[in-house]
């Protein structure tokens, strides 16, 4: 029986999986209580005004370009494919951690505060960050600056959607 080499998508989903175990051994080590008290979360959702979503919209935005720009950065260095695992690994944790305190929180309805908590932002960053993980797997390292420049546009699209859009989707469920 032949062994099967493991493929750089292999290697993303397991750093992921990984992750989330480590993230809910890390919640149950420390308590709910502990982590709950570490967390300091308005019971309603806010909507904001025009410039208070402006400034909102500001923060989120540099927020992510800068993650947008580490993860460029990272797809182009000689060591891409185990930062963006170690990147897979830490998002599956948070994602872990943030699970585990909703369901603390909510209960049953942890996992849809969850999600609903991501939507409608997660489609656009997901899409912008399989698109950085798959040029972090090519061979030839290039700088792909239109493409950049586009994934730039979503990353805006995301926090505009995160800032406008799911607050209105978060009033309804909390």
């Amino acid at each position: 029986m032949q062994v099967k080499k493991w493929r750089y998508q292999d290697w993303l989903a397991f750093s992921f999986g990984f992750g989330v175990l480590l993230g809910t051994a890390a919640v149950r080590f420390f308590g709910w209580p502990v982590v709950l008290e570490q967390v300091r979360q308005p019971e309603q959702a806010a909507f904001p005004d025009r410039w208070e979503a402006l400034r909102l919209f500001c923060v989120v935005f540099r927020c992510r370009f800068l993650q947008l720009t580490a993860g460029w950065l990272m797809g182009m260095t000689v060591c891409s494919v185990p930062l963006f695992c170690m990147t897979a690994a830490y998002g599956g944790l948070s994602a872990a951690v943030t699970l585990s305190l909703l369901t603390a929180r909510k209960g049953m309805l942890g996992l849809p505060a969850f999600l609903i908590g991501l939507f409608p932002q997660w489609i656009i960053y997901v899409a912008v960050w399989w698109i950085l993980a798959s040029w972090a797997s090519g061979t030839q390292k290039r700088v792909r600056l239109g493409a950049f420049l586009l994934l730039i546009l979503f990353t805006a699209c995301g926090a505009g959607a995160e800032i406008l859009v799911n607050p209105i989707f978060s009033a309804y469920f909390f």
